[in-house]
């Protein structure tokens, strides 16, 4: 367990120390060649900044929060080294008590990264299965007791299906506790009813909610269904019974394809292992995310072996205009519903795995060019609500010019091609997919820019750049097309394609490296690298795709802005807060033009990363004049934000980065519930940016 006292950034109460960490900072940033305070210093010193070593269940308590604040600031002390010839670490016998400490919590962080999880014995589902049960409280009754629609009432034989199967992983000392306080039918369909209600609202469902039948269908599949609607839960129990409830479905699917090998290509069984598998990736639980990304490849292997990439045959355009009855028309409604759910299917892997790969910065498991489905057909289609409705929204889409089926890989040739389909496909989930695809193809250029930099030589930057001009410019070809009206990227989507871009112009690999995930030789090469970054325009390209995400994120509706946005405005921050702790002496970023900033006299000319293209912004990304600057968001209980936005100047990195974490704060849906995830990366925002105000101070008293 975690110990407060051993943590070397908790004040006597327990509290996040600012000024310890501040005065750090400032040693870091003041220390020249023949003074190195980072001397003695092992290789390990640093955390991996991009993956998020935390735990749902801890409920986020202040001792907790202070050792993941305190796991963090290391690695961006160490960033914002500004002397050109000061390595990362050297050998001399000064250092600072302040420096020990950040060595001593660099270590234990980067020991508790998630890439580093080092397994006990204590990590199991065994652990868990006590929260399978809850406690018979007044707020439990409240929430059993609301109307739920008839088509989602769990019926007692399914309950008690579902409890047989949850039992069948259960230890025996558990079992008779579970059996008893198991929650109700009515409680399950609650929870039924909250997945629904968060599904049918995303910008791609996937699963086909009026075709369910919930007492026919398999017992992991309704766990999933239920597990997925309680992890997402404003009550901390009901979390904990979701994430019970996955580990049971988890061990129960996988004996499921054991037992028969045929529900290797079963709809019902795939789309339970997914489920599944999404509410492990979105836990915050270290020993869920690594098994949960573990199985990605399973069943991406179960759909590709299944054929389900590319498709056999259109079904819409083999149907006939006339039927013999209704028993007719329900069975080709069915059969075409099934299809169409292994598609939607297919491109939530697809998003799944590109929002895990780009999230954890780790390989896709799938490639450029192996899906070539046709499109998702249309929201209208796919939402009706009987065999009746369904056809004659077919027989009004066919009352349109005929069009041959359009596929994702033509789409990917001419993304004109999607308005011309309209009335036929799912606009935004077609959207989404291309996005999808470019991140695969951004990915790409990453590794081919390791290749064409290798270490120790001059980068190829005529290769590079004709790569990263290429896809630039398909990325306008994108934003462009689907700029205004009905066909306008969804704010979400956007945010993926404008990370896409910024991973394009910052080297996430080199934060990484200079985080110490390879060792200090490592962290010095990159530091190198990077201090070379902030000078050249490609820094000032990502600082407008950061801040491009930051207007993005405040456009997108309360209820699509879940984990992973979450964490793309988290990178979008620390691409900002860094690039302003290392470039607080450059020409353009002179202390004398932030003052300037309120200054009637001389005022050096604003550019708002998160507006509008303008021809301020090209100068700046060209040129590097004028002053780089975002709004000041306000939070849910901000009064201030009515009247003309403030602005916030990126010469000040704490002020940056509290307005980022108002940000992501007020993209939550209100009250004082914030998903874990939210809760972690705002308060790990908070106190990057106290620090960062310690060490502000410290200068200016020097």
């Amino acid at each position: 367990m975690y110990n407060e006292v051993s943590d070397p950034f908790l004040g006597v109460e327990g509290g996040f120390d600012d000024i310890l960490m501040g005065n750090f900072l400032h040693d870091i940033i003041n220390t020249d060649q023949s003074d190195n305070r980072l001397a003695g210093c092992s290789t390990d010193i640093l955390p991996d900044l991009l993956h998020f070593g935390f735990d749902e269940y801890a409920d986020f308590s202040s001792s907790g929060l202070d050792r993941v604040r305190s796991s963090f600031a290391p690695m961006y002390s160490t960033a914002t080294t500004e002397d050109k010839d000061l390595p990362i670490s050297s050998h001399s016998p000064t250092e600072t008590p302040a420096v020990r400490r950040a060595v001593h919590a660099g270590e234990q962080a980067f020991r508790e990264s998630i890439w580093l999880w080092d397994p006990s014995m204590e990590d199991s589902s065994v652990s868990e299965q006590i929260h399978l049960t809850l406690p018979r409280d007044q707020s439990i009754a409240e929430h059993q007791s609301r109307e739920v629609d008839w088509g989602l009432r769990l019926s007692a034989m399914s309950r008690d299906r579902l409890l047989s199967m949850i039992l069948r992983t259960c230890e025996p000392r558990v079992r008779r506790q579970v059996e008893s306080y198991f929650p109700s039918k009515e409680f399950l369909s609650c929870l039924l009813a909250d997945f629904k209600t968060r599904h049918v609202q995303q910008i791609s469902p996937w699963i086909h909610f009026p075709t369910l039948d919930l007492d026919n269908e398999c017992e992991e599949f309704l766990a999933a269904l239920i597990c997925a609607g309680a992890a997402d839960s404003r009550r901390p129990e009901i979390r904990r019974l979701g994430f019970a409830l996955q580990e049971a479905a988890r061990v129960a699917i996988m004996k499921r394809f054991e037992e028969d090998n045929r529900r290797l290509r079963d709809l019902r069984s795939i789309q339970a292992l997914l489920l599944i598998l999404n509410v492990g990736l979105n836990s915050a639980s270290r020993r869920k995310i690594e098994i949960a990304e573990s199985f990605t490849l399973t069943i991406v292997t179960m759909l590709r072996r299944g054929g389900r990439f590319w498709n056999k045959r259109d079904i819409l355009s083999d149907l006939s205009d006339d039927y013999d009855g209704r028993q007719t028309l329900e069975l080709h409604w069915k059969r075409w519903v099934e299809e169409e759910s292994f598609k939607r299917l297919v491109y939530h892997v697809l998003f799944q795995d590109v929002q895990t790969s780009s999230a954890l910065f780790r390989q896709p498991v799938l490639s450029y060019s192996e899906i070539n489905l046709t499109m998702p057909c249309s929201a209208r289609i796919w939402q009706a609500e009987s065999a009746e409705i369904w056809w004659q929204e077919i027989l009004i889409s066919r009352s349109q010019p005929y069009l041959p089926p359009l596929t994702l890989q033509n789409c990917l040739q001419d993304p004109g091609l999607l308005s011309r389909h309209h009335a036929h496909v799912d606009v935004q989930m077609s959207i989404r997919a291309m996005v999808s695809m470019f991140w695969l193809r951004v990915w790409q250029f990453i590794q081919i820019r390791a290749i064409f930099s290798p270490e120790g030589s001059n980068p190829d930057l005529g290769t590079v750049n004709y790569l990263r001009q290429q896809l630039v410019a398909t990325s306008q070809d994108l934003i462009v097309r689907f700029s205004e009206g009905s066909d306008s990227m969804h704010p979400c989507v956007k945010m993926m394609l404008e990370l896409g871009l910024m991973y394009l112009h910052v080297s996430l690999e080199d934060i990484q490296h200079l985080a110490g995930k390879e060792g200090e030789e490592q962290a010095r090469k990159a530091a190198s690298r990077l201090r070379l970054w902030i000078s050249l325009p490609e820094s000032r390209h990502a600082l407008f795709h950061a801040g491009q995400i930051a207007k993005a994120a405040a456009q997108c509706p309360l209820k699509y802005q879940r984990g992973f946005h979450a964490t793309i405005i988290y990178h979008a921050s620390l691409t900002m807060w860094a690039y302003a702790l290392l470039a607080t002496r450059q020409t353009n970023m002179q202390p004398a033009q932030a003052g300037s900033f309120h200054s009637d006299e001389n005022k050096v000319p604003m550019v708002q990363l998160d507006g509008d293209e303008a021809m301020e912004s090209r100068r700046f990304i060209l040129l590097g004049t004028g002053l780089a600057c975002i709004r000041k968001y306000p939070n849910n209980t901000d009064s201030r934000s009515a009247g003309e936005p403030r602005m916030v100047p990126l010469t000040d990195a704490a002020e940056v980065m509290m307005s980022m974490a108002a940000l992501l704060s007020s993209r939550d849906e209100g009250g004082n519930y914030c998903i874990p995830i939210v809760s972690y990366l705002t308060r790990l925002m908070h106190s990057l940016a106290k620090a960062s105000a310690a060490m502000k101070l410290l200068r200016l008293e020097n």
